[in-house]
């Protein structure tokens, strides 16, 4: 395998072959490097040798045709306004003037590479660049002092931070974790939300599968491919539902998938009866034409509580068929991926195992809204918010109570709610 640093030997045989004229392709093929390799090799360390001009006539200065001292000895570097001419050599292949045959008499500054030179001073600067860190006491002071409450306290994303700071935060992700490992801020790998390890999935063959039913027949993840290739256009709602504890209140969320836009319901429990009250509440809250439009087609799983799909698809005085329900494959929660990715903001302000019991509907718009102003890299840095307003109208989303939260002042951490949620 060829060695990803030049060598010293490597350096002396471009050293030579440069004095003998070679090509840099000719002395990469010798050494076993690409000539671009030689060329930032030569331009990275070759040094300057400065012209010497004692008493001479020779006017090494662009202003000499022009300036009054032209042919006399004033015409050096004493002067003000001189300005050294340069060879034009130097400005094409190989940039050095090692092999050159006019060097002994050349006038001009020069350049040069020397291999143990540039050895000494690749060395030297790749031992440099692996010790400590390059970034201020003042850096690292503003740094604290801004971000260490929006993540340590309002838990926001290092990508939020980072889309609504750039200023501040003027280094790469990977950068930054290895300065929060290196324990250069006040937070720690512990605050950081996304550090924490996933549990494990059961294995596929120990998991509960569920019979195929009649209400499944038209609606399977197959039929939802069909659909969606002769529908490109239509508008996607992935369904599901967040339990709190066994028995209690739950939540149905409701996520646009092309703008991550998410809505959440509170419901007494988590039954298809519950489920059709809610639909019954929007279809009242947006109209039928709206309803029929951004709710087009609706992907959820199995769950036994959305198995009266009618209820959800038509509207129950009119009998007009307003939407399309699909089903996932048993055991495939991934094929509505964006909703369970997106239902970690809920668990970041309400950990599992907490009650909902003590929740209202206001208090899922509040967090609704700060998890939909929470920037997304998936949606070219912008908020839920902001990229669902090519679907709905700033009217719809004021129906649904859900208000815009500047950067700064999104908080998914258990304080959002103050309290109210709690472990039964």
């Amino acid at each position: 395998m060829k060695q990803k640093h030049l060598t010293l030997d490597e350096r002396e045989t471009i050293e030579q072959m440069i004095k003998e004229g070679y090509s840099f392709t000719q002395i990469g093929e010798k050494i076993g490097k690409h000539r671009t390799t030689i060329s930032k090799e030569i331009l990275n360390h070759r040094f300057l040798k400065e012209s010497i001009q004692y008493n001479s006539y020779f006017a090494n200065c662009i202003h000499s045709e022009t300036c009054e001292n032209n042919g006399y000895k004033g015409c050096n570097k004493s002067c003000k306004n001189f300005v050294e001419r340069e060879c034009l050599i130097l400005k094409n292949t190989p940039y050095v003037c090692n092999g050159c045959s006019k060097k002994s008499n050349c006038r001009f500054s020069k350049y040069y590479y020397r291999a143990k030179d540039a050895n000494n001073e690749y060395e030297s600067f790749k031992s440099e660049s692996r010790i400590g860190v390059r970034i201020s006491q003042e850096d690292i002071y503003q740094i604290n002092s801004i971000i260490t409450p929006l993540i340590r306290d309002k838990h926001q994303s290092i990508n939020h931070v980072f889309i609504n700071h750039p200023d501040l935060l003027w280094f790469s992700k990977p950068t930054f974790y290895s300065y929060v490992n290196s324990s250069l801020f006040s937070f720690r790998n512990i605050d950081l939300v996304r550090k924490v390890k996933y549990k494990p999935r059961k294995d596929n063959e120990k998991r509960r599968t569920r019979t195929e039913s009649i209400i499944r027949i038209g609606r399977t993840y197959q039929d939802f491919l069909d659909y969606t290739s002769l529908h490109p256009d239509s508008s996607i709602v992935e369904m599901d539902t967040v339990e709190g504890i066994k028995g209690g209140k739950v939540f149905l969320t409701l996520l646009f998938r092309q703008s991550n836009f998410m809505l959440i319901f509170l419901m007494e429990n988590k039954t298809m009866e519950c489920v059709e009250k809610v639909f019954v509440t929007i279809r009242k809250l947006i109209g039928n034409k709206e309803f029929k439009r951004i709710f087009e087609i609706i992907l959820t799983d199995n769950g036994s509580e959305f198995f009266n799909p009618i209820s959800i698809e038509t509207d129950y005085q009119t009998g007009e068929e307003l939407s399309h329900i699909f089903y996932c494959d048993p055991s495939a929660s991934y094929q509505k991926g964006s909703i369970e990715k997106n239902h970690e903001y809920i668990r970041y302000v309400i950990p599992k195992s907490n009650s909902f019991n003590h929740l209202t509907q206001e208090s899922c718009n509040l967090l609704a809204s700060h998890i939909n102003s929470t920037s997304r890299i998936i949606l070219r840095n912008k908020t839920p918010y902001e990229a669902v307003q090519t679907l709905l109208d700033k009217e719809i989303i004021d129906k649904f109570n859900i208000q815009y939260i500047q950067p700064d002042n999104v908080d998914l951490s258990p304080t959002l709610l103050k309290g109210e949620s709690k472990n039964d």
